[in-house]
Protein backbone atom coordinates (compact mmCIF):
# COMPACT_ATOMS: atom_id res chain seq x y z
CA UNK A 1 0.00 0.00 0.00
CA UNK A 2 1.31 3.46 -0.90
CA UNK A 3 1.95 5.71 2.08
CA UNK A 4 -0.52 8.34 0.89
CA UNK A 5 -3.23 5.67 0.78
CA UNK A 6 -2.61 4.58 4.36
CA UNK A 7 -4.57 7.51 5.73
CA UNK A 8 -7.34 7.41 3.15
CA UNK A 9 -7.93 3.73 3.81
CA UNK A 10 -7.01 3.82 7.46
CA UNK A 11 -6.77 0.27 8.74
CA UNK A 12 -8.79 -0.65 11.80
CA UNK A 13 -6.47 -1.79 14.58
CA UNK A 14 -7.45 -4.01 17.47
CA UNK A 15 -5.84 -4.55 20.85
CA UNK A 16 -6.95 -6.64 23.79
CA UNK A 17 -9.43 -4.01 25.05
CA UNK A 18 -9.67 -1.44 22.25
CA UNK A 19 -10.59 -0.92 18.63
CA UNK A 20 -8.89 1.92 16.76
CA UNK A 21 -10.88 2.98 13.70
CA UNK A 22 -11.73 5.89 11.45
CA UNK A 23 -13.84 8.57 13.11
CA UNK A 24 -17.26 9.56 11.81
CA UNK A 25 -19.80 12.28 12.59
CA UNK A 26 -21.71 9.68 14.60
CA UNK A 27 -18.91 9.91 17.20
CA UNK A 28 -19.81 13.52 18.05
CA UNK A 29 -21.77 12.93 21.27
CA UNK A 30 -19.17 10.62 22.82
CA UNK A 31 -16.32 12.89 21.75
CA UNK A 32 -18.04 15.99 23.10
CA UNK A 33 -18.46 14.23 26.45
CA UNK A 34 -14.69 14.19 26.99
CA UNK A 35 -13.59 17.08 24.72
CA UNK A 36 -15.72 19.49 26.77
CA UNK A 37 -13.92 18.47 29.98
CA UNK A 38 -11.40 21.19 30.97
CA UNK A 39 -9.22 18.56 32.68
CA UNK A 40 -8.94 16.58 29.43
CA UNK A 41 -8.14 19.74 27.43
CA UNK A 42 -5.68 21.09 30.02
CA UNK A 43 -2.52 19.98 28.20
CA UNK A 44 -3.84 20.01 24.64
CA UNK A 45 -3.32 22.77 22.07
CA UNK A 46 -7.10 23.08 21.72
CA UNK A 47 -9.59 24.56 24.14
CA UNK A 48 -12.34 22.48 25.71
CA UNK A 49 -15.28 22.21 23.31
CA UNK A 50 -18.11 24.54 24.23
CA UNK A 51 -20.81 22.78 22.21
CA UNK A 52 -21.39 19.69 20.07
CA UNK A 53 -21.04 22.09 17.13
CA UNK A 54 -17.31 22.45 18.02
CA UNK A 55 -16.96 18.67 18.06
CA UNK A 56 -18.78 18.23 14.74
CA UNK A 57 -16.51 20.87 13.17
CA UNK A 58 -13.47 18.90 14.33
CA UNK A 59 -14.91 15.59 13.10
CA UNK A 60 -15.73 17.11 9.69
CA UNK A 61 -12.09 18.20 9.46
CA UNK A 62 -10.91 14.67 10.27
CA UNK A 63 -13.25 13.09 7.71
CA UNK A 64 -11.93 15.52 5.05
CA UNK A 65 -8.38 14.60 6.01
CA UNK A 66 -9.20 10.91 5.41
CA UNK A 67 -10.65 11.77 1.97
CA UNK A 68 -7.61 13.88 1.07
CA UNK A 69 -5.13 11.21 2.20
CA UNK A 70 -3.76 13.44 4.94
CA UNK A 71 -2.28 12.30 8.20
CA UNK A 72 -4.77 12.16 11.06
CA UNK A 73 -5.99 10.13 14.04
CA UNK A 74 -7.85 6.97 14.80
CA UNK A 75 -10.83 7.02 17.11
CA UNK A 76 -10.45 4.80 20.18
CA UNK A 77 -13.38 2.51 20.98
CA UNK A 78 -13.62 0.70 24.32
CA UNK A 79 -14.59 -2.86 23.37
CA UNK A 80 -16.46 -3.69 26.56
CA UNK A 81 -19.02 -0.88 26.30
CA UNK A 82 -18.63 0.24 22.65
CA UNK A 83 -17.92 3.80 23.79
CA UNK A 84 -15.79 6.23 21.75
CA UNK A 85 -13.24 7.26 24.40
CA UNK A 86 -10.46 9.19 22.68
CA UNK A 87 -8.15 9.63 19.73
CA UNK A 88 -4.63 8.55 18.93
CA UNK A 89 -2.55 8.89 15.82
CA UNK A 90 0.07 10.73 13.86
CA UNK A 91 0.18 14.50 14.22
CA UNK A 92 3.14 15.05 11.89
CA UNK A 93 4.74 12.91 9.18
CA UNK A 94 8.06 13.54 7.49
CA UNK A 95 8.19 11.11 4.55
CA UNK A 96 11.72 12.09 3.47
CA UNK A 97 13.03 11.21 6.92
CA UNK A 98 10.74 8.23 7.69
CA UNK A 99 9.78 10.01 10.90
CA UNK A 100 6.42 10.78 12.51
CA UNK A 101 5.08 12.35 15.67
CA UNK A 102 2.16 10.88 17.61
CA UNK A 103 -0.49 12.58 19.68
CA UNK A 104 -3.35 11.32 21.79
CA UNK A 105 -6.19 12.25 24.12
CA UNK A 106 -8.43 10.11 26.32
CA UNK A 107 -11.68 10.55 28.24
CA UNK A 108 -10.99 11.15 31.92
CA UNK A 109 -13.29 8.25 32.85
CA UNK A 110 -10.71 5.91 31.30
CA UNK A 111 -7.52 7.43 32.75
CA UNK A 112 -5.09 5.37 34.85
CA UNK A 113 -6.20 2.01 33.42
CA UNK A 114 -3.52 1.50 30.77
CA UNK A 115 -5.80 2.22 27.80
CA UNK A 116 -3.68 4.96 26.30
CA UNK A 117 -0.49 2.91 26.52
CA UNK A 118 -2.36 0.11 24.78
CA UNK A 119 -3.53 2.42 21.98
CA UNK A 120 -0.16 4.16 21.55
CA UNK A 121 1.56 0.77 21.44
CA UNK A 122 -0.71 -0.25 18.55
CA UNK A 123 0.03 3.00 16.69
CA UNK A 124 3.78 2.55 17.15
CA UNK A 125 3.56 -1.01 15.84
CA UNK A 126 1.59 0.23 12.82
CA UNK A 127 4.15 2.99 12.23
CA UNK A 128 7.11 0.64 12.15
CA UNK A 129 5.48 -2.34 10.44
CA UNK A 130 3.14 -0.71 7.92
CA UNK A 131 4.55 2.78 7.36
CA UNK A 132 8.17 1.55 7.63
CA UNK A 133 9.10 4.49 9.85
CA UNK A 134 12.57 4.80 11.32
CA UNK A 135 11.66 7.14 14.20
CA UNK A 136 8.48 7.92 16.11
CA UNK A 137 8.43 10.79 18.56
CA UNK A 138 5.99 12.45 20.92
CA UNK A 139 5.97 15.58 23.04
CA UNK A 140 4.12 16.71 26.13
CA UNK A 141 4.15 19.70 28.43
CA UNK A 142 6.66 19.27 31.24
CA UNK A 143 3.86 19.23 33.83
CA UNK A 144 1.93 16.49 32.02
CA UNK A 145 3.27 13.57 34.03
CA UNK A 146 0.59 11.11 32.85
CA UNK A 147 1.43 11.66 29.18
CA UNK A 148 5.16 11.26 29.84
CA UNK A 149 4.40 8.01 31.65
CA UNK A 150 2.50 6.70 28.61
CA UNK A 151 5.54 7.35 26.42
CA UNK A 152 7.83 5.60 28.88
CA UNK A 153 5.51 2.58 29.17
CA UNK A 154 5.59 2.01 25.40
CA UNK A 155 9.38 2.06 25.28
CA UNK A 156 10.01 5.65 24.20
CA UNK A 157 13.13 7.34 25.57
CA UNK A 158 13.27 10.83 27.02
CA UNK A 159 15.52 13.04 24.89
CA UNK A 160 15.25 16.42 26.55
CA UNK A 161 13.28 19.62 27.05
CA UNK A 162 12.28 21.89 24.18
CA UNK A 163 12.24 25.26 25.91
CA UNK A 164 9.25 27.50 25.19
CA UNK A 165 8.57 25.34 22.16
CA UNK A 166 4.91 26.23 21.66
CA UNK A 167 2.64 29.16 22.43
CA UNK A 168 -0.73 27.90 23.52
CA UNK A 169 -3.54 29.21 25.70
CA UNK A 170 -1.76 32.51 26.20
CA UNK A 171 1.64 31.24 27.29
CA UNK A 172 4.87 29.68 26.05
CA UNK A 173 5.27 26.07 27.13
CA UNK A 174 8.31 23.87 27.61
CA UNK A 175 7.86 20.40 26.13
CA UNK A 176 9.44 17.05 26.94
CA UNK A 177 10.37 15.09 23.82
CA UNK A 178 10.48 11.30 23.68
CA UNK A 179 11.26 8.93 20.82
CA UNK A 180 11.57 5.31 19.82
CA UNK A 181 13.63 4.10 16.88
CA UNK A 182 12.91 1.21 14.55
CA UNK A 183 15.98 -0.63 15.88
CA UNK A 184 14.71 -0.17 19.46
CA UNK A 185 11.26 -1.44 18.58
CA UNK A 186 12.38 -4.59 16.80
CA UNK A 187 15.12 -5.24 19.35
CA UNK A 188 12.76 -5.18 22.34
CA UNK A 189 9.67 -6.99 23.51
CA UNK A 190 7.40 -4.34 21.93
CA UNK A 191 7.66 -5.97 18.49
Amino acid sequence: METQDIFRNLTTLETERLILRKMTLEDAEDMFEYASDPEVAKYTIWNAHQSVKDTKFFLNTVVERYKNRQITDWGIIHKEDGKFIGTCGFAEYYLAHNRAEIGYVLSRKYWKQGYMSEAVGAIIKFGFQTMKLNRIEARCEVENIASARVMEKVGMEFEGILRQHIFTKGKYCDLKIYSILRQDFFGKKYA
